[in-house]
This record gives C-alpha cells, sequence and structure tokens, in this order.
C-alpha cells in the first residue's frame, strides 16, 4: 500500500504535469473494490495512481453495499419523494433498528430509558463495555457506550 501524506500537505495530482500522460486507449480503468467502514475510495484510486507512478482521479463512485443494506433494496429518491407526499413513508422505509442489527441490544428499565432520553449518564450497568442498542421493552432508546463505570448516549432516539 502507498501511504498518502495528510490532506492539503501536497498539490493536487490532478496537473498534468505530476506524470506522464496516458497511453492511448488506458485512460480510464473500471474498478470494484469491497472494503471495510472507513476505507476512502478517492484516497485508494489516488494511491493506486501513485504506485503506477502516473496520475488519477475518481470519476464516478457508487456504493453497491453499505452494513446490511445493498442495491435490491434501495429506492429511488423520486420514490423517496412520492411516498412523503403520499403520506406513506412508514410503509417504504424500514425501521430504524434495520440499520442497527450489528450492534447488541441492552435493555433497560424504564427508568433507565427515560434518564438516557434525558441524556443522563447512567452508573452501575453490567454488562462487558462497548457500543450497544438501548432498548425499553424492544422500543429503541439509543446508541450508547459502556465504558468502564458508566454508560452515556452517544445518539438518542425520539421513538
Amino acid at each position: 500500500m502507498v501511504e498518502g501524506a495528510p490532506c492539503g500537505s501536497q498539490p493536487p495530482l490532478h496537473q498534468p504535469a505530476a506524470g506522464p500522460p496516458p497511453r492511448p486507449g488506458e485512460d480510464q480503468v473500471t474498478l470494484s473494490a469491497r472494503v471495510s467502514k472507513g476505507t476512502y475510495i478517492r484516497a485508494l484510486a489516488r494511491d493506486i495512481a501513485r504506485a503506477l507512478e502516473t496520475v488519477g482521479h475518481v470519476t464516478m463512485l457508487r456504493r453497491t453495499r453499505a452494513g446490511p443494506f445493498s442495491l435490491e433494496q434501495a429506492i429511488s429518491l423520486d420514490k423517496l419523494s412520492e411516498s412523503a407526499k403520499g403520506r406513506t413513508l412508514e410503509q417504504t422505509l424500514l425501521p430504524l433498528t434495520a440499520g442497527l442489527d450489528d450492534i447488541p441490544a441492552l435493555p433497560v428499565s424504564p427508568d433507565q430509558a427515560g434518564a438516557l432520553r434525558q441524556g443522563r449518564v447512567l452508573i452501575g450497568i453490567a454488562a462487558q463495555p462497548g457500543i450497544y442498542l438501548a432498548t425499553d421493552n424492544d422500543v429503541p432508546v439509543a446508541l450508547v457506550e459502556l465504558g468502564e463505570d458508566s454508560l452515556r448516549v452517544l445518539r438518542g432516539f425520539n421513538l
């Protein structure tokens, strides 16, 4: 892997003088990448160009999968707009928990749920440190982080 310098520390690679011109018929390439979250595709394209001792940039980027979601489940913005206008969003959109399937649930009491909804920190929670979906009777309350001695809200849900 070619390591890049911090953003803004070098001139952009899209300047014609920064590398040799493309050979005839080799002015673009289509790549597919299966990556983990946190991968910057444009930086990857830059690194590939550097490794090939040339220049390059991304002209089109299409995400075909994000976590548990794929293109087969996607809806167009036009369909989303129609659903909003027709007041049928609940029939079109997936529930909040669909995007949080990989996060373990942490059941909380109604009193604890109320405190979390107010953004308060809880202590004395018996679980391993980590990120959880706090739920009150299967209703999502908040995305929380349990540290060594306290549970704090990362994102609250108004459901």
